[in-house]
């Protein structure tokens, strides 16, 4: 590599560096234009990159460049299943987490979906992802949560056909038992846990339960689904983008019991917007296409860890069911009941002030009610060991 100082007959000092056969010539002025076409190269730590327009600039080396950020171990359960394979893409291409943040994905299920989970992991491989840094595939909890910074709890045992809600909850029960413990056992401290699979908000308290080391506040189920859902209604109801409307509530339950509430949705003009009900949308779902929501589910979940990772925007919030400890509400402690919150440095706090409408006060009532009745009930099924 050799280096020469010109000085042009239009007076601008050059500083000339030939790399490989290529002469970049850097100016005073901080231009600079490559002789010969290269896509890029780097000289003494500066990034050249060569436009398509036969010019060249420098700039210094960012961490970005080369993926340098330390990656995030991000687990997610129910992995062969269906919202899983609409997920796992989005947190893998950078969606979520940012384009210059790495990640390693592990993946979990049971020993009988072993095989189909191996299918998604070579899936994933051949997308050639420069995020994705590995990608393991185990039925083992205590090999997914080890070290992890993120937990996406989408698998848990459905509802069949005749099943009592009492035999739900207590087979949810041993499911959150064994996967609690491990994280309590195995993962970071500061480790996020993110509950989808139903009875969402009574599943993320029992593993609360048994991840004992874990702040309660670190733990949280998705609401977001039920809101982007009133969100749309409403934006197709108003025939504006879905973008143009916030701060939809969704209060209570991820069940037919929780509250939409638009009493306090702005468009992003100022003006309010009315209710759209949205309780029993999941079942339509299920009536037209005879599953459940997939690609809603997965894109709500992005939206839920996108915020709790970064942040919601200056003077918006955002539903998740959280623990209810210390609301201004009236709602009883101890249950994941989804409250409108703002999030900051991946903590979140109750959006507090909000006026309650009579009407309003009753929905959130027998949305309370539900939770605590699959509380107890749940509770009846715990271990103490």
């Amino acid at each position: 590599m050799s280096h020469v100082y010109k000085r042009s007959i239009s007076c601008h000092w050059t500083f000339e560096v030939e790399v490989e056969g290529m002469l970049w010539v850097h100016r005073w002025d901080r231009r600079a234009f490559g002789r010969r076409r290269h896509k890029s190269v780097e000289v003494e730590d500066m990034l050249w990159v060569h436009r398509w327009d036969g010019r060249a600039f420098g700039r210094r080396r960012h961490k970005s460049d080369v993926h340098t950020a330390e990656p995030l171990r991000v687990c997610v359960t129910g992995a062969a299943g269906q919202i899983a394979y609409s997920l796992l893409y989005q947190l893998a291409k950078g969606d979520v987490f940012g384009q210059d943040q790495p990640v390693i994905l592990i993946l979990l299920d049971i020993p009988v979906m072993m095989g189909a989970l191996g299918g998604v992991a070579m899936e994933l491989q051949d997308c050639a992802l420069p995020l994705l840094k590995e990608t393991i595939a185990t039925d083992d909890p205590k090999v997914a949560f080890k070290d992890i910074d993120l937990a996406i709890m989408v698998g848990a045992m459905p509802r069949r056909e005749g099943m009592l809600r009492k035999d739900l909850l207590k087979a949810n029960v041993k499911i959150f038992e064994v996967q609690g413990k491990a994280i309590d056992e195995v993962a970071k401290k500061d480790v996020r846990v993110v509950v989808v699979g139903n009875p969402a908000n009574t599943n993320c308290l029992v593993m609360s339960q048994y991840a004992k080391t874990i702040p309660k506040e670190n733990f949280s189920c998705l609401t977001r689904l039920d809101q982007n859902r009133a969100q749309a209604q409403i934006a197709a109801r108003l025939n504006v983008k879905n973008t143009e409307v916030r701060n939809v509530i969704i209060w209570g339950n991820h069940s037919s019991t929780q509250f939409p509430d638009a009493s306090h949705a702005k468009m992003t003009n100022g003006d309010s917007v009315t209710e759209r009900t949205v309780q029993k949308r999941g079942a339509a779902v299920i009536a037209a296409r005879k599953f459940s929501s997939a690609v809603s589910a997965a894109k709500a979940i992005c939206d839920h860890v996108r915020d709790l990772w970064n942040g919601t925007k200056e003077g918006e919030w955002t539903s998740m069911g959280v623990i209810s400890d210390g609301n201004s509400y009236g709602v009883p402690d101890n249950v994941m009941y989804s409250f409108p919150v703002r999030i900051k440095n991946r903590k979140w706090e109750f959006v507090n002030g909000l006026s309650v409408s009579d009407f309003a006060r009753s929905k959130m009532e027998a949305t309370a009610n539900e939770l605590v009745e699959e509380r107890d009930t749940a509770f009846q099924f715990l271990s103490t060991e």
